[in-house]
């Protein structure tokens, strides 16, 4: 079924003006939100403790419109293989950004491109894949084989280099090795398999893969989000930390849990400046420690 709506919805977008496709996604997110009892709940959880203190009314509509956002993400995912090298690098304001990735590559020993579900991270990755980094991505498999073959193929055809999460291991190290950029993405809620670290005020377990790798590599470890610009057009502005020192202790758990303690928290920083360009609808905090409906 997923396969199916996927190809009639990739078939319809890409027939469709980007204002039309947009207009189409507004609702499609808007009817999700309130069709979605689940996805609603976990969503609201997740954004009473980033918007701690907000009003009601207020956390409810920055939800929603998380869920609408994220409708325009795909539609603007479905048009980016058309998209020529020169449209990519011009719908992403990066210049800044991109002369500091350059600084920190000029040790030659890559750097670790750490995301959320936020903005717009695909176009960000094809942005700097048109742009002539090297660009490796991490990415979950769809069960559905055809699904997961046509998301797939629409990346690489952005130009971007694709490691299957469940075959990840020394083909990471080897893109670092080869001062190129790996993409990950942090926030996977995995209770019992990751590092405790606090976000938002509220302890969170996640993926301590990226820490690991930037301390076996010596990697650039660089927090890094793409927030929409306009709700009516794909640019997006690259946003990124690169501040973070990698540097051994010798106490690897804690420089795993100081490292990761510091991309989370870079990328509070972001989601508090684009609080509705998050899309994390599932829990993200234990469902035990959230606040009450």
């Amino acid at each position: 079924m997923q396969y199916r709506l996927w190809q009639t919805v990739t078939a319809a977008v890409r027939r469709l003006p980007p204002r039309a496709s947009y207009a189409i996604a507004t609702v499609v997110g808007t009817l999700t939100f309130y069709c979605w009892p689940r996805g609603r709940r976990a969503t609201l959880r997740n954004y009473r403790r980033v918007l701690c203190g907000a009003p009601a009314r207020e956390i409810r509509r920055t939800a929603r419109r998380s869920l609408v956002n994220y409708c325009r993400y795909l539609a603007d995912f479905v048009r980016f293989p058309n998209l020529s090298p020169d449209q990519l690098r011009h719908s992403c304001q990066s210049a800044d950004v991109f002369a500091a990735l350059d600084q920190a590559l000029a040790a030659g020993k890559g750097a670790i491109i750490v995301c959320m579900h936020f903005g717009n991270w695909d176009l960000g990755a094809g942005a700097a894949a048109a742009a002539g980094y090297p660009l490796t991505v991490v990415v979950e498999t769809f069960k559905d084989p055809r699904l997961d073959d046509m998301v797939v193929s629409s990346r690489r055809r952005l130009g971007m280099q694709i490691v299957r999460m469940e075959k990840a291991g020394p083909s990471l190290v080897r893109a670092l090795h080869h001062n190129g950029l790996l993409a990950l993405l942090i926030d996977r809620p995995v209770p019992g398999e990751g590092v405790c670290v606090d976000f938002f005020g509220e302890p969170v377990e996640v993926p301590t893969g990226p820490a690991r790798l930037a301390l076996r590599t010596g990697a650039a470890l660089v927090p890094t989000a793409f927030a929409r610009l306009h709700p009516g057009r794909p640019d997006v502005v690259a946003l990124a930390d690169f501040t973070i020192p990698v540097c051994p202790t010798g106490n690897e758990h804690e420089d795993v849990r100081r490292l990761t303690q510091a991309v989370l928290a870079s990328h509070e920083r972001f989601i508090r400046e684009h609080p509705d360009q998050w899309y994390m609808f599932r829990e993200m905090w234990p469902l035990a420690a959230s606040p009450a409906q």
